[in-house]
């Protein structure tokens, strides 16, 4: 298999996306006439989270994860057809909903739901401190009015789409390494998009070998001011880099670069297989 094909589809970020912003649309709209006092009226409506949104959230946070899971999966049936650990794969995809690939779908809509819940309060607190700075400049307030009629659309959509694409990849990843857990996998190969987005400390990532115990410091290694410290491949904001789960050592192109407490190195597969004993 190709790394491309253990990528979360596009299309399950984007309708993740979508249908978080239809549910902010639901629950929040300004009419193009709502003066300064009915725009702070209805963010403190939309701050106080009802339950009503937070049971929407975790629905489309359980349908993100499950469509995941799915994908995942089919990606990992692919692998084990064409590798040799067919029957113990297909085995643990039988009965991981109660290993740990369960615990973090689990997990994962958890922490979704809980992201999804927390936009209108941080909507809320971005809005308000764009009003008291243009109160302060002296805007009068239908000018103020104006400018955040037009700033919450995009406000809002901004947030859905950081959280659909950081959220997505990060899931991907966590499903990854939970199924990698359950069947002895150490490690696995860092793969970018390959285009010219990628940003400078993921591209000197790209084909280097991680275990999942001992995650890289992308930034630090490509000596760029950074506070993400160590997370693995679409572990952190907007990253599309994926996870390639090593099944069979041996099909890579030795030597290859191997990160290993805090450097990347070049290894023959005898070094390598030392280090997995």
């Amino acid at each position: 298999m190709e790394p491309k094909d253990w990528t979360p589809r596009q299309r399950i970020e984007n309708e993740y996306r979508s249908l978080i912003d239809q549910l902010l649309q639901k629950y929040f709209t300004l009419p193009d006439s709502a003066t300064l006092g009915e725009i702070t009226e209805a963010l403190v409506n939309f701050g106080n989270v009802s339950r009503l949104f937070e049971d929407a959230a975790t629905y489309i946070a359980s349908r993100m994860a499950t469509q995941l899971m799915v994908s995942n999966a089919r990606s990992w049936r692919e692998a084990a057809r064409i590798g040799s650990r067919g029957r113990e794969i297909y085995n643990a995809l039988r009965r991981e909903m109660g290993t740990r690939v369960g615990v973090r779908v689990d997990e994962i809509v958890r922490e979704n739901a809980q992201l999804i819940s927390s936009i209108p309060f941080d909507v809320r607190e971005s809005v308000n401190g764009e009003i008291a700075r243009m109160e302060r400049e002296g805007l009068r307030p239908e000018a103020i009015a104006n400018e955040i009629r037009q700033r919450v659309p995009e406000l809002t959509k901004t947030r859905a789409k950081l959280i659909a694409r950081t959220e997505t990849s990060k899931a991907a990843t966590a499903l990854t390494q939970a199924r990698s857990e359950d069947l002895g996998i150490p490690a696995y190969v860092w793969e970018t998009s390959r285009d010219a987005r990628v940003r400078e400390s993921h591209m000197l990532m790209q084909g280097v070998i991680v275990f999942w115990i001992d995650p890289p410091a992308p930034e630090s290694l490509a000596r760029i001011p950074s506070k993400l410290g160590h997370y693995h491949a679409g572990n952190c904001p907007n990253c599309r880099c994926d996870s390639y789960p090593i099944l069979r050592i041996e099909s890579l192109d030795w030597p290859c670069r191997v990160y290993r407490q805090g450097r990347i190195r070049s290894m023959t597969l005898a070094r390598f297989r030392a280090l997995t004993v």
